[in-house]
């Protein structure tokens, strides 16, 4: 039985993949997420299904817990682990954590880059997933603002961090030509990801109701994690729209922002 580490487990498109992925019996589920109270529930189901799980309570907009959960992993996983990065937020305003780093490019980029460092280290994963999102071919990455929230923008941060991550994966992979890596845009799916107050989010909420159910998403996801090899060239990610794979967006290979997301991340971790 392989080990499969899943952070943002609590909710959304974690949650319904935490469930399907205890119907298969095929993997030890771990699950990682901030709010104890929704991961203890889901923890039971999946328990019921008489899928062995733990789980792990912890802040991954915060570096240091972030780095010390992925050291204690690496203590309990098994090598061949698979690591699935679900976890991510949309901030509606800027907001600082008390490292000093905005909340969204921490939650979505240092916080994963974190925990996945001694696991990488110490050879335990043959699969990394990045659960990214088409809008960071929006994203425009910059070292010296983006870090501190300096150029917040509801709709931008959002695209300049998941970019950042997938950027930072190219790095990952190239360092650890051994792991197959992978992002992927899971579609467009009605979780509480991007939830705004006020009018604004009241027809956010209505136009919601068309978008893909977490549950679908999830049945996605179990197939692409039943792929046998995601990476066609050892060093190189795969870039997948829901399924299909697809050349990586000119935003991510950019060699300008790719020397920015490193020289910002590097001098974290």
């Amino acid at each position: 039985m392989t080990d499969l580490i899943l952070t943002g487990a609590s909710r959304g498109i974690g949650s319904a993949l935490a469930v399907a992925l205890s119907h298969g019996k095929k993997y030890r589920i771990i699950l990682v997420a901030r709010t104890a109270h929704r991961l203890d529930a889901l923890s039971a189901q999946v328990r019921h299904r008489d899928s062995q799980v733990l789980s792990y309570v912890a802040d991954l907009s915060l570096v240091e817990e972030a780095r010390s959960l992925g050291e204690r992993l690496a203590e309990i996983v098994e090598p061949g682990a698979t690591l699935v990065h679900n976890a991510g937020v949309w901030p509606q305003k800027k907001e600082l954590t008390f490292e000093g780093f905005e909340v969204g490019f921490a939650t979505n980029c240092l916080g994963p880059l974190a925990l996945q460092k001694p696991l990488l280290e110490k050879k335990l994963l043959s699969r990394v997933l990045v659960i990214g999102a088409g809008v960071m071919v929006k994203g425009r990455f910059d070292a010296d603002r983006t870090p501190r929230g300096a150029d917040f923008s509801p709709l931008r941060t959002y695209c300049n961090t998941k970019l950042a991550m997938a950027s930072a994966l190219h790095d990952a992979a190239a360092a650890y030509p051994e792991v197959d890596m992978a992002a992927v845009h899971p579609g467009i799916v009605r979780t509480e990801l991007g939830a705004r107050d006020g009018m604004l989010g009241s027809v956010l909420s209505l136009v919601k109701r068309t978008w893909d159910t977490p549950s679908n998403c999830a049945s996605r996801l179990v197939r692409l994690l039943g792929e046998p090899r995601w990476s066609t060239e050892p060093g190189q990610p795969r870039w997948f729209v829901e399924e299909k794979a697809e050349p990586w967006p000119a935003a991510v290979t950019d060699s300008a922002t790719r020397t920015a997301v490193r020289r910002a991340t590097s001098a974290v971790l």
